[in-house]
């Protein structure tokens, strides 16, 4: 059933346009003011109060689709709590705008798309501050909105897709409520952001793993191989810069100062690559569907 949930749900996806009551933020969005407005929520301590909020719809979900209701009734909503889950359709309109502009050739639009899509999940500047300069230069060319953008892929598929194959919709509900309720933090200078930082860590290192394994598959697997080993035995490495920088090289783009090159180039490739890594992590779970290990 969770093999059925997954190819029936990324077919609608695919070719249907999401309102926004189709998407997991609108309604996050109104639980976190709920629980925001609770007193026995806010008169907790910092640390509780996140625990329940994280914890509460997780719970429910559960509850109602593995106790309350069974057999098809459960595969229905587990596929429409899958379908609520996958995809941003924000994203979607921010990459077409940026191709747009990078067939103009406007340089000053294509950076104004790459700040909307907003780096609150970005921690390379924690690793290496000295390459702060090439990757602003990155930013105004396009490379960093490609980069990013794989990143937001990961976040709003791969990790959907990978907790919901192992635990359902209880699964894919935990992720994208801390995954919101950290961008919500990070927008807002919320003293819980370290916190959400250390969850959202720990939510992404196996997935993370798994899915740059499946893009050096699907792509050059000599050049990415030796990057992905080389992270694989350092766990407090971000989970951003792990999965870019191996498909930075499961999928090289050469990026030159000539004004005349395609601006749009490497978002372009890293989207197919990330595209292509999907089919791969279905084709994936269907193996293990049939051979049992997946119920």
């Amino acid at each position: 059933m969770i093999l059925i949930s997954l190819l029936l749900v990324l077919a609608v996806e695919r070719s249907m346009r999401k309102t926004p009551g189709w998407h997991i933020e609108t309604h996050l969005a109104k639980y976190f003011d709920w629980a925001q407005s609770q007193s026995w929520i806010s008169y907790q301590s910092e640390q509780v109060r996140l625990v329940i909020q994280l914890a509460l719809p997780v719970v429910v979900t559960f509850v109602i689709t593995q106790w309350l209701v069974g057999g098809f009734i459960s595969f229905i909503l587990q596929s429409i709590l899958l379908y609520l889950c996958l995809g941003s359709e924000r994203l979607r309109e921010t990459y077409r705008a940026f191709l747009n502009a990078a067939e103009r050739g406007d340089k000053q639009a294509c950076y104004l798309y790459t700040e909307q899509l907003g780096h609150c999940t970005t921690q390379r500047s924690d690793i290496d501050d000295s390459d702060n300069d090439s990757d602003s230069d990155a930013t105004v060319h396009g490379k960093s909105f490609g980069q990013h953008l794989l990143w937001l892929n990961y976040q709003h598929y791969a990790a959907v897709i990978l907790w919901f194959a192992i635990f359902g919709a209880a699964g894919a509900i935990l992720y994208v409520t801390s995954r919101e309720l950290y961008r919500l933090s990070c927008q807002s200078s919320d003293e819980r952001a370290d916190l959400l930082v250390a969850w959202m860590h720990i939510l992404d290192i196996v997935p993370v793993r798994i899915t740059a394994c499946g893009l050096l598959l699907v792509g050059h697997f000599s050049r990415a191989m030796p990057v992905w080993l080389s992270y694989l035995t350092q766990p407090a490495v971000p989970a951003e810069v792990f999965l870019t920088d191996v498909a930075s090289k499961a999928e090289e783009v050469e990026v030159t100062d000539d004004p005349d090159r395609d601006l749009a180039c490497e978002p372009k490739a890293l989207v197919t690559l990330a595209k292509r890594n999907v089919m791969l992590i279905l084709a994936v779970i269907a193996m293990l569907t049939m051979s049992g290990v997946i119920h």
